[in-house]
C-alpha cells in the first residue's frame, strides 16, 4: 500500500468532477470515476460534485418510469453529489457542446458558495469546459485520458468528415491544451507529442475482494466471454470472422464452444445479422447489459476472455477477467502490452488480424493448462492493480498540482 499524502486530512478538498456520459452508459470510464469519487469522499476527506449529461435510456425492456434518472443524486452523507445537466438527450456532438456551455454556467454559480479547490475533467470533451473554468475561476485543472483513439479513427471511419472532426477534436483536447496536470491510464499515450509535461500514468484497478466472494460453476461448454460496448472500437466483427474461419476449417472445433457477448451498442443489430449470415447463431449469444455480482458470475463461469479491440486505453475488463482467473486474448493496442506475457497469463495479437485471432482461439480451446494461466493473471492484478492504489496516486497528483 502506498503511503497516503501528509496533507490529506488537513484540508477538505472540494472537487468539481466532469465526465460526459453516465448512466445509462456504464463502461470503463464511468466505473473508474465512480470508484475514484467513492474513495475520495470516504478515505480522503473530500467533497465531490460530479457533473454529467442527462442521457436518454432507450431501455426497451423497462417501464418508461424506470428509464428516467434523477437530476441530482447524493451519496455518502451528501459528500458526493451527481448533477445531470440539461434536458434528456442522446450523446450527439451538438448536445455535448450545449452541455459544455451549461456546465460552465452551473459550476461558476456553485463556485461562489462552494469555492472549489480543483477541477478534474475526464476525456474527452470535458477538457474544454474544464480549461475555461480553470481560467475564469483561477483554480487548477487535472485532466484524465481514458484511451487515445487517434491511430484508430481512420480505421473505423475512413477519411469521412466525421473522421476528420473526431481526429481534430480528440487531438486538440488530449495533446494541445495545457493542463495543470494530465493523467493517462495507459503508457502508450506517452508516444504522442504533447504540450503537457510530466504526464502521470495511473492504470485502472479492480475490487478483487468482490470477485473472491462470488462463487460460480464453470459452464459445461467451453465459454468464451466478451464484455464491453458493441461499438466499432471493440473489433467484434473480426471475432465473428475468426470464428467463421474455424467453422469452415472444421465445424467440430466449435462443437462444444459458446461465445457470450455481454453489452450493447450501435453495432448490435448488424452483428446479429452477420452472425446469422455466417451460420454462427448456435455459437454466439448476445446477452445484453449485465452488472454487479451477475457479471462476476458470468466471468467466473467462462473459460476465456477475448477483447479484439482496434484501440483501448487500459481496459478495465482485462483486469476484471484476471480477477476472475481467466486466461485472455487481447489485441496489441493501448496499454495491453504492459500486462500480457504470451503463453504466461494470456495472448496478445495484432489488431484486425483475423487469421491470427482464429489460430489463437483454436490454441486456447485445445489448451489443457488454462487454470495456471488464469492464476498468473489473478496474481498480477491482486498485487498491482486495485482501486485503492489508483486513488492514492490520483490524490497525490491533486496535492502536487495544488502546491505547484
Amino acid at each position: 500500500m502506498l503511503a497516503k499524502p501528509k496533507m490529506e486530512r488537513k484540508k477538505k478538498l472540494r472537487i468539481a468532477m466532469l465526465i460526459e456520459a453516465w448512466k445509462p452508459i456504464w463502461a470503463g470510464g464511468q466505473v473508474h470515476v465512480w470508484e475514484l469519487c467513492k474513495r475520495l469522499v470516504n478515505d480522503y476527506n473530500c467533497e465531490v460534485d460530479l457533473f454529467v449529461m442527462d442521457l436518454k435510456d432507450n431501455c426497451p425492456d423497462k417501464k418508461k418510469n424506470d428509464c428516467n434518472y434523477p437530476k441530482q443524486e447524493s451519496h455518502f452523507n451528501n459528500k458526493l453529489n451527481i448533477f445531470r445537466i440539461g434536458k434528456q438527450c442522446q450523446p450527439y456532438f451538438s448536445h455535448r457542446l450545449k452541455w459544455c456551455w451549461r456546465v460552465i454556467k452551473l459550476i461558476k454559480n456553485k463556485h461562489k458558495k462552494k469555492k472549489y479547490d480543483l477541477i478534474h475533467a475526464h476525456a474527452n470533451l470535458p477538457g474544454l469546459p474544464g480549461k475555461i473554468l480553470s481560467k475564469k475561476l483561477n483554480i487548477p485543472l487535472v485532466y484524465t485520458v481514458h484511451g487515445c483513439g487517434l491511430k484508430a479513427i481512420t480505421d473505423m471511419y475512413g477519411k469521412s468528415l466525421k473522421s476528420k472532426i473526431l481526429y481534430f477534436t480528440e487531438n486538440i483536447l488530449q495533446t494541445k491544451i495545457r493542463y495543470n496536470s494530465e493523467i493517462t491510464v495507459d503508457s502508450s499515450f506517452l508516444k504522442y507529442k504533447n504540450i503537457n509535461n510530466n504526464i502521470q500514468v495511473i492504470p485502472n484497478g479492480v475490487d478483487i475482494e468482490k470477485y473472491d466472494e462470488v462463487k460460480a460453476k464453470k459452464s459445461d461448454k467451453f465459454k468464451i466471454i466478451f464484455v464491453g460496448r458493441i461499438h466499432p472500437q471493440k473489433g467484434l466483427t473480426y471475432l465473428l470472422d475468426a470464428l467463421n474461419i474455424i467453422k469452415n476449417g472444421n465445424p467440430l472445433n466449435l462443437k462444444n464452444v459458446e461465445v457470450h457477448i455481454i453489452g450493447s451498442g450501435e453495432l448490435e443489430r448488424r452483428l446479429k445479422q452477420k452472425s446469422q449470415v455466417l451460420g454462427l447463431n448456435e455459437i454466439i449469444k448476445f446477452r445484453g447489459k449485465i452488472y454487479g455480482e451477475e457479471l462476476i458470475r458470468e466471468y467466473k463461469s467462462a473459460h476465456l476472455f477475448v477483447l479484439p479491440s482496434l484501440y483501448e486505453g487500459q481496459p478495465l475488463t482485462l483486469l476484471e477477467a484476471w480477477a476472475a482467473k481467466l486466461p485472455v486474448i487481447v489485441t496489441d493496442v493501448g496499454g495491453n502490452k504492459d500486462f500480457i506475457i504470451n503463453d504466461e497469463n494470456g495472448y496478445i495479437i495484432p489488431a484486425k488480424n483475423v487469421k491470427e485471432l482464429a489460430q489463437t482461439l483454436l490454441k486456447v480451446i485445445n489448451n489443457k493448462n488454462l487454470k495456471n494461466m488464469g492464476e498468473k493473471g489473478y496474481k498480477l492484478v491482486k498485487e498491482n492493480y486495485t482501486w485503492d492504489k489508483m486513488v492514492e496516486k490520483v490524490f497525490d497528483v491533486y496535492i502536487k498540482t495544488m502546491v505547484s
